[in-house]
């Protein structure tokens, strides 16, 4: 009882340590009512194939009876082996499967009797600094709690049965549960330490004698390597702000888009009627040539006005907070301009730029934001077969905002 005592001792420390770490962490750039380090809310669901994790484990452990076990301690311990998958469903809480195999020894008689074993198992995890310490993507320590069960086999090689005196290969169902103490040295690789016991029936013990108990349990200490692969950090939403407020606020934005786009058409056919009732003034006013040659160069004036605009569109791009990342929507409208550019004009040049909402968070990064939106669009842009030499993009700053109030998360091509 005494190792085991120690080893929770250990892991109690290094849980302690994974807190100081966070607290270490005071100053940030962002404002007070922005959270900087976010637990369980202000995540943008991941993809299935990102945040996902393979594991190998190499250790040595122990196996007890709930009462009546024979022998030193020291006589009881063997080696094992793990290999597991784990996938990260946020940043605080992952699921694993893991297939764990060894050998333990247990003492009858004054005999030291080594048996084999497989554990096939589901874990539930629970990432304890994220949680108590907030999300941050480069911390180095990690303390993750885990429980689950699986399926537990033994005595199956002809040496142990032999050696046991028993030729079955019991099997049951067993519970698991433990911490995992993570130690990043690169963004796609840990290395890990790892205290975990199990909890079966004693009869998937082979080793059988009167008075061993009820229970069955394993405890072990492993090291090993975790490689981390798809996408391996989280996306953070605007901080304050839920998904559905983000896309209310996006309606709101096309609303007013699609208003600005009913005036203009309300204002091209109050022109066309000013041209049919300039005609019909041309006819009666014959007295007055010299003023409706003045008002039809006018007229023509406004017509290749027209013509230009039609043949230059422009179009806006409103993005989430924080984010400079084109939707499947966004897209395909830009394909659209992208097609209308491409019909007029080829000597006309189109600016691109970028804003940002400089009511929250810092200046610089702001800037920063737009112009990365901007040059977000310009590129798309030419993927899709707009020239260079049509484009420019540039990103706005803090005085230069389009509008009031919300919104200003956007990019403007004109």
């Amino acid at each position: 009882m005494k190792k085991l005592y120690f080893l929770t001792a250990i892991a109690f420390i290094l849980l302690l340590s994974s807190f100081s770490l966070t607290a270490g962490d005071g100053k940030d750039s962002l404002k007070k009512d922005i959270d900087p380090y976010p637990s369980f809310k202000g995540f943008v669901t991941n993809k299935f194939w990102d945040n996902w994790e393979i594991s190998l484990n190499f250790g040595t452990g122990f196996s007890v009876y709930s009462s009546g076990n024979q022998g030193a301690w020291g006589d009881r311990f063997g080696i094992n082996g793990e290999f597991s998958v784990a996938k990260w469903l946020h940043p605080v809480v992952g699921v694993r499967a893991g297939l764990q195999g060894g050998n333990f020894n247990t003492v009858r008689s004054d005999e030291k009797i080594k048996w084999p074993f497989l554990y096939g198992h589901v874990d539930a995890m629970l990432n304890m600094s994220n949680w108590i310490g907030g999300y941050k993507e480069n911390r180095v320590y990690y303390a993750v709690l885990f429980a689950g069960m699986g399926l537990y086999a033994s005595n199956f090689t002809d040496a142990s049965k032999t050696a046991s005196g028993t030729m079955g290969a019991p099997a049951n169902f067993a519970f698991t549960a433990g911490l995992t103490n993570k130690f990043r040295v690169s963004p796609s690789v840990d290395i890990n330490l790892e205290l975990r016991g199990i909890l079966g029936m004693s009869s998937l013990n082979p080793v059988s004698y009167s008075g061993r108990g009820r229970f069955l349990g394993n405890g072990d200490i492993s090291v090993g390597v975790t490689y981390r692969f798809g996408k391996r950090d989280f996306q953070r939403g605007a901080a304050g702000y839920t998904l559905n407020d983000i896309e209310s606020l996006k309606r709101e934005a096309e609303r007013a888009t699609a208003e600005v786009q009913e005036t203009k058409d309300d204002m091209q056919t109050r022109l066309a009627t000013a041209n049919k009732e300039a005609g019909a003034a041309e006819q009666r006013a014959n007295d007055a040539e010299r003023r409706l040659a003045e008002a039809e160069k006018q007229l023509e004036e406004i017509r290749n006005q027209q013509a230009l605009d039609a043949a230059t569109p422009e179009e806006m791009v409103f993005f989430d907070f924080g984010m400079a990342v084109l939707t499947p929507e966004d897209q395909i409208r830009l394909t659209v301009l992208s097609d209308e550019i491409k019909k007029g004009p080829k000597d006309y040049v189109y600016s691109i730029t970028g804003y940002a909402d400089f009511k929250t968070g810092d200046k610089a990064k702001n800037t920063a934001l737009a112009e990365k939106r901007a040059r977000v669009v310009y590129e798309y842009l030419i993927s899709v077969g707009v020239p260079a030499g049509q484009l420019t993009y540039q990103g706005a700053g803090e005085d230069q905002q389009p509008f009031n109030a919300e919104g200003n998360q956007t990019v403007i091509i004109k």
